[in-house]
């Protein structure tokens, strides 16, 4: 695809890449804000150091055109590793939306290469949490593990993990605290540790799910196939189309799709649909009914079928305990 613009940088180093974004596109960076508008796309984007070995930014992003971000180092450059975490829909209380394009948390080290293309005609948020090792062996307590195998590791890995309650209240204080008449400077860097700290765990559970030496034009294909057809919950995915699109028998593209994302493509929408419910059952005022309506499940008792076998409970049990 022929892009409009390419958004590229070693992500432990963005300043150079916000300066030039800037100058490119004819937008403002002020050291912590960067600011562009113009006829195809709107960005707005801060972006926090500390101790010269965490970045965390907070991006809003809109594009009418074809717009790729790619990280992009040497090999000369210290290891470092990325969060991404994409929220949107019901994270800003926007209850008629049904576009959930980046939700999810994405894992990755300085090896593997990542690139985002972003969609057209939808804004798309996102936080990022970038971190050296150094900063790691800093603040996260060193023991013998698969994790510690994992952080050493020098070949590329990936990991997707989905944006559970915890994560999601701490991307949530951090949004938040951008309002500057409110702002807690020390949250920029305490919630993402935090966060970090909640990966770890995770890692700890999954060490041997993480995905090693995947190719990147897999990743970047089945990421666009996550956030342009596996995005608008009131209607399913069609396979027999998608395998015309990408030129792969639906066997095959099942099998590249759950090598990186860990279940075939229709299993995994329907656990991003049960997700969402939770958060429209803890976030909104919203009926059962009203949500499984929504999300376009067969009916009510169907969804909530489903709710209990992932949670352990019905969507009943949650609902009264928010109230």
């Amino acid at each position: 695809m022929d892009y409009q613009y390419i958004i590229e940088g070693n992500e432990l180093s963005p300043t150079g890449s916000y300066e030039k974004v800037a100058k490119d596109l004819r937008g403002q960076w002020d050291g912590e804000n960067l600011k562009v508008e113009n006829s195809w796309c709107d960005i707005d984007a801060h972006s926090f150091n500390f101790l010269d070995d965490m970045y965390v930014s907070i991006s809003t992003l809109h594009f009418k055109k074809p717009v790729l971000f790619r990280s992009n180092r040497t090999q000369e450059d210290q290891p470092y590793f990325a969060l991404k975490i994409g929220f949107t829909g019901t994270f800003h209380g926007d209850e008629d939306s049904h576009d959930f394009n980046n939700l999810g948390v994405f894992f990755y080290n300085s090896n593997q290469q990542f690139e985002v293309e972003y969609p057209l005609n939808t804004k798309c948020q996102w936080v990022s949490i970038i971190f050296s090792l150094s900063l790691y062996e800093k603040f996260m307590a060193a023991n013998i593990s698969e994790i510690t195998k994992l952080i050493y590791d020098k070949n590329p890995w990936f990991k997707y993990f989905s944006l559970d309650i915890e994560i999601e209240n701490l991307v949530r204080a951090i949004v938040f605290n951008l309002d500057k008449k409110r702002r807690i400077p020390i949250y920029f860097f305490t919630k993402p540790l935090e966060i970090i700290g909640l990966i770890r765990e995770k890692m700890e559970k999954e060490a041997n799910g993480f995905k090693r030496n995947i190719h990147e034009d897999d990743l970047k294909i089945m990421m666009q196939l996550k956030e342009q057809y596996l995005s608008d919950f009131t209607k399913q995915p069609n396979l027999s189309e998608l395998s015309f699109k990408y030129g792969m028998s639906i066997s095959k593209l099942n099998r590249v799709f759950k090598s990186i994302f860990d279940k075939p493509i229709l299993q995994f929408y329907n656990q991003q649909k049960i997700e969402e419910a939770y958060r429209q059952i803890n976030r909104t005022n919203k009926s059962i009914t009203e949500i499984s309506m929504d999300l376009n499940f067969t009916n009510v008792g169907y969804m909530s079928k489903m709710f209990k076998q992932y949670y352990g409970f019905a969507p009943s049990v949650l609902k009264e305990k928010k109230i």
